[in-house]
């Protein structure tokens, strides 16, 4: 007995020491719920309720009649919110799929830009409901916006030239891939102009050099992708037929500006996701759907 006491004394010593030297095995804290989930994609409540303040500074429906009666204030704003970041987390995942990123660097061009030395300029983001991290996160959705219209437009303009390679009529493509709605009517047809009278100076050197009957390349302009045809010339003048594929610039972009084709893309692609429950949204109206 006075043999087995001592033994016993060592082995519960022994089997703290070992417990005490343990790692600490640390349990995972539950994530914090999101506000929505675009196709595995969360969007965090602080992300939303950081875009909310925005909504609530620069209320959107501020003075706008209503045909139909809509959810209380608070919650039309919500639902906004929501929505536009569903929006812009659609935008996200279909310009990753095409190759197109927004660096950290070209975010900081475009604030340092729009800042441009102003001492007011985080006054004025702040009477926005931005802070300095939620404006540039709002600026960076913008540009990436941006690019996948842009690439999106590039191609749609490979495609028009695909087809005119393929011995369609210039009055055909006109009609399948111009956005251009003053020259549509007239299937693209620009009239007579003077090429140094254009205003994009890569649009008059193409149409410079452009022999009658002819038809240019794929041109880059501000306003987006062009194709032009020289229908005929007369002393410094060609009358023009135009295929244009629009595609603005951040500062050009609006809700009236950008390309119908683009916004029908973009809400295909949320109808599609919404079928297949892709989409769930845990605020607003629609929480729980």
């Amino acid at each position: 007995m006075s043999v087995a006491m001592p033994r016993l004394l060592l082995i519960v010593m022994l089997a703290g020491a070992m417990t005490a030297c343990s790692p600490t095995v640390a349990i995972p804290l539950a994530a914090p719920p999101a506000a929505a989930t675009v196709d595995g994609q969360a969007i965090s409540m602080a992300a939303y309720h950081e875009r909310l303040n925005v909504s609530q500074a620069r209320d959107p429906f501020a003075g706008m009649p209503e045909a139909i009666p809509s959810p209380v204030p608070r919650q039309r704003l919500e639902d906004f919110t929501i929505e536009q970041l569903i929006r812009e987390t659609i935008i996200t995942q279909q310009a990753k799929r095409r190759g197109v990123s927004i660096s950290d660097q070209a975010v900081t061009t475009r604030v340092a830009m729009l800042e441009n030395g102003s001492a007011s300029f985080s006054a004025a983001i702040a009477r926005n409901g931005f802070t300095r991290q939620s404006f540039q996160d709002y600026e960076r959705a913008l540009l990436t916006e941006v690019g996948l219209l842009h690439a999106m437009a590039k191609q749609r303009a490979g495609s028009a030239m695909s087809d005119l390679h393929a011995g369609q009529s210039f009055d055909s493509v006109v009609a399948k891939w111009n956005d251009d709605s003053g020259t549509a009517a007239r299937h693209g047809e620009v009239g007579w102009v003077r090429p140094g009278d254009l205003p994009e100076p890569e649009l008059a050197n193409a149409v410079q050099g452009l022999a009658t009957g002819a038809t240019s390349g794929v041109i880059a302009t501000g306003r987006g992708f062009a194709i032009v045809k020289a229908l005929e010339r007369r002393d410094d003048q060609v009358r023009l037929a135009l295929i244009l594929v629009l595609a603005p610039t951040v500062d050009m972009l609006s809700p009236q500006g950008t390309p119908a084709w683009f916004t029908k893309f973009i809400d295909d692609q949320e109808s599609a996701l919404r079928r297949d429950g892709k989409i769930t949204v845990s605020v607003g109206s629609r929480a729980g759907a």
